[in-house]
């Protein structure tokens, strides 16, 4: 007879939601305006009491009718406990996200099975690329004080394919068929954990649906990793309804060092033009 091993559980759960449900759960950011980095802007969560190996991000609201919001995310931590972060997590791509009201479009949801030792504290900013900065809400979710760690696979580094600016790599995505390819860049490292981000640049954009595919291999061959799918709405707000990141089954895929990293997408229709995409990778 088979014996039965149960999974880890997270004994330590800390979030910056607010206390009651709201349309704008976490901490309001102000980027950067024309592509400069914003401010660091502490995440509420306060000092972590034990260790955390899980980080779940979502980013919305940060979308402006009628205007070009290309955003670009980074997650810090001070170690020490303060305000003086560092970068751990950088240039996660996540423009024009929709607010939680629009339905359709949720903004943008990112997990990371990253280690942040008891003691720290964390921070995001944001690059954005519009003169008018406005605001983007953040909301974060931590894991920690796991009952069976060594049962749990988490990293200490991360590495992001495809940013430059505010930007990341334009892909055209199909009209009603899948597009060609794009290259995101060659890892450095052997990732095994992988995040994508999109955008769409764009002060015009419809409420179309898309999926958007990250794929690893060559010229000849492609591996797909996971899919998103965009959802848009009238007032220039994006966000992904269908989250394969957000699954260890799918994000879980271990990549060679040296490998390439690539995008696609497929439209139900003629698509919008501005299409941005860049992953990240845990190691």
């Amino acid at each position: 007879m088979p014996l039965w091993t149960p999974g880890p559980r997270s004994v330590y759960v800390l979030n910056n939601y607010g206390a009651n449900p709201s349309d704008t759960p976490g901490i309001s950011v102000v980027p950067g305006a024309s592509d400069a980095e914003g401010a660091w802007t502490a995440s509420g969560l306060g000092v972590l009491s034990a260790d955390v190996y899980w980080i779940k991000l979502h980013v919305h609201s940060g979308l402006t009718s009628t205007a070009i919001k290309r955003h670009v995310l980074d997650i810090g931590v001070d170690p020490a406990g303060g305000t003086s972060y560092a970068a751990i997590i950088s240039d996660i791509l996540c423009g024009s996200s929709a607010g939680l009201a629009s339905g359709g479009a949720p903004g943008h949801q990112f997990l990371f099975p990253l280690w942040v030792a008891a003691g720290s504290t964390i921070g995001v900013r944001i690059q954005g690329s519009n003169a008018t900065a406005g605001t983007v809400y953040v909301g974060l979710q931590v894991r920690g004080q796991l009952d069976q760690p060594w049962l749990n696979p988490y990293g200490r580094w991360s590495e992001t394919l495809g940013v430059t600016g505010s930007n990341g790599i334009s892909f055209t995505p199909g009209n009603g068929a899948d597009g060609a390819y794009a290259s995101l860049g060659t890892t450095t490292r052997e990732c095994w954990w992988w995040q994508l981000g999109y955008q769409i640049s764009s002060g015009s954009i419809t409420a179309e649906a898309t999926y958007v595919e990250l794929a690893w291999g060559d010229a000849s061959n492609k591996n797909t990793i996971l899919l998103l799918m965009h959802r848009g709405n009238t007032s220039e707000g994006i966000g992904s309804p269908i989250n394969e990141n957000l699954l260890s089954c799918c994000a879980l895929v271990r990549v060679p060092v040296g490998s390439n990293l690539y995008v696609r997408g497929r439209c139900l229709n003629a698509p919008d033009t501005g299409y941005q995409a860049a992953a990240i990778g845990i190691a």
